[in-house]
């Protein structure tokens, strides 16, 4: 009798285990929306900027390209009402005439408790303060790039003590590993370093001042600071300063270096005595002003951005810039949305730059180089600007170099977007640039560069899920030459 009940027990056990299981994957399931999308482009040269700059990696230069692809994805907003929230998603792309054939431009988990989020894998960036459909891109937190595999720490707003929701933090912090160490060695020239298994980190502390939702003052203030660094990893066919061989140079993987770049301290290899931070390390002040109306917001939002340390607070000045204004109007058929941008990254700290040495102890930082780095490939991920794509990607490069050969410029960046019906909306752009080149290399005279889109997106509800969009890109001047081009984008979304 007693074997009898046991096994009873074990059963009804095992069901009961068996019921909770799949009533877990079905929560899993909820919410779970899939994807495919068909995607075609047709320049005469190459495609132009507009069609294939701030895609998150997922475009090409070359005059006919275009990818399949089929993913399916799960926010952990399905669970807003439960403290423990998941979210999940995977895209997968076959490409033809990319830096890459087949490749997950996604692939990640959230778990979520309350404040906190973990995400692990490669995920895409949202921007904390900019409109991306409209602007021409963020300094560093950028959305050109595809996306690099982290584990992520976010700390949702919180309110600060005493301050009954008028002050607010958010916080941000991970670490993770670029994944285009092959493809570099593929293309790069004979004659220059490039780096493989290299790490990455990003840190940020948010502000956040006002009330959103207030009766009678709906103002809100939003102050960042931003961080991101590469270090670690394997520096190859390196040659200069302290190596006047080509080189092979392993920097250190190790507890010391995850400390480095969190703290932005220690040194490499190539310094010899003056010693700089370890890693290649980007950063940004970034602020915004915003009006929340009813029906329309205004916004004013500025990024500084600064090399290592230099820049980082004021004693260069405050001459590189970039410097937005974002509208949004109330429901009509004609005028949705405007945003303009003024940028400039000449400056960098000033031309003239000298490390502290026994004889001259006194430091200039100048020619800061942005994006570029004597040791490491770069603030790039597959050729592309991890940050603003108006400074050139090394994509652009024909010899295969992994330099940025234009990141002293300025721009005007005109964007404005339209819903004339339900099924339908469009956007326009207009970006005006003089460029320089870099301070080591600079162009022999400034060089001029516009580049213009117009892009109609439908969706009617006829044809449920599905929704096409038609992009017309133009490129005019002499930095990457006169481009036009086509690319029709076909895409269908399934929801659970």
């Amino acid at each position: 009798m007693d074997r009898q009940r046991f096994i009873a027990s074990f059963f009804a056990l095992a069901l009961c285990s068996i019921n909770a299981w799949c009533q877990g994957l079905s929560r899993l399931a909820e919410g779970l929306e899939v994807f495919t999308e068909a995607q075609y482009s047709c320049s005469d040269g190459t495609t132009p900027l507009w069609l294939n700059a701030n895609k998150y990696g997922m475009s090409s230069l070359e005059s006919q390209n275009g990818y399949l692809r089929v993913g399916a994805s799960r926010s952990n907003q399905n669970d807003s009402l439960r403290k423990w929230r998941i979210g999940y998603g995977i895209d997968l792309a076959l490409a033809a005439k990319y830096t890459r054939t087949i490749f997950a431009n996604e692939a990640y988990a959230d778990f979520s408790f309350m404040k906190a989020t973990i995400t692990v894998g490669a995920k895409k960036r949202t921007s904390p303060y900019t409109t991306q459909e409209m602007s021409s891109g963020a300094l560093v937190y950028g959305w050109n790039s595809r996306p690099i595999p982290q584990a992520t720490l976010d700390i949702d707003w919180f309110s600060f003590p005493w301050t009954e929701g008028w002050w607010k933090w958010k916080v941000h912090g991970s670490y993770g590993f670029t994944t285009d160490g092959k493809w570099q060695k593929s293309v790069v020239p004979e004659t220059e370093h490039y780096t493989g298994n290299v790490l990455y980190h990003e840190k940020s502390l948010y502000w956040k001042f006002g009330k959103e939702n207030h009766e009678s003052v709906p103002l809100t203030f939003e102050l960042g600071l931003q961080f991101a660094s590469v270090f670690g990893g394997t520096t190859y066919n390196y040659k200069g300063r302290v190596f006047t061989e080509y080189t092979d140079i392993k920097h250190p993987v190790n507890f010391k270096a995850f400390i480095n770049a969190l703290t932005c301290t220690g040194s490499d290899e190539n310094d010899g005595s003056s010693k700089n931070t370890a890693g290649n390390h980007v950063g940004s002040w970034i602020g915004r002003l915003k009006w929340h109306g009813t029906d329309w917001t205004a916004a004013l939002r500025f990024e500084r951005m600064f090399e290592d340390q230099s820049m980082m607070f004021i004693q260069y000045g405050w001459y590189d810039h970039l410097v937005g204004a974002d509208f949004t109007l109330p429901r009509n058929p004609y005028i949705s949305a405007v945003t303009i941008e003024h940028m400039s990254t000449r400056d960098q700290s000033g031309a003239v730059m000298h490390d502290e040495a026994v004889n001259i102890p006194d430091k200039m930082n100048g020619m800061d180089n942005y994006y570029n780095h004597s040791i490491y490939s770069g603030y790039q991920h597959w050729g592309q600007a991890n940050g603003n794509p108006l400074l050139t990607s090394p994509v652009y490069n024909e010899n295969g170099s992994l330099v940025f050969s234009n990141n002293r410029l300025t721009a005007w960046h005109f964007g404005i977007a339209g819903e004339p019906c339900d099924w339908l909306n469009w956007k326009a752009f207009a970006t005006f640039t003089r460029n320089w080149g870099t301070y080591d290399w600079p162009l022999e005279d400034p060089t001029n560069q516009q580049y213009f889109l117009i892009e109609a997106n439908a969706h009617h509800a006829r044809f449920e899920g599905w929704q096409a969009t038609v992009g017309l890109g133009l490129d005019h001047g002499k930095l990457v030459g006169n481009n036009f081009g086509v690319q029709l984008t076909i895409r269908k979304t399934f929801k659970l």
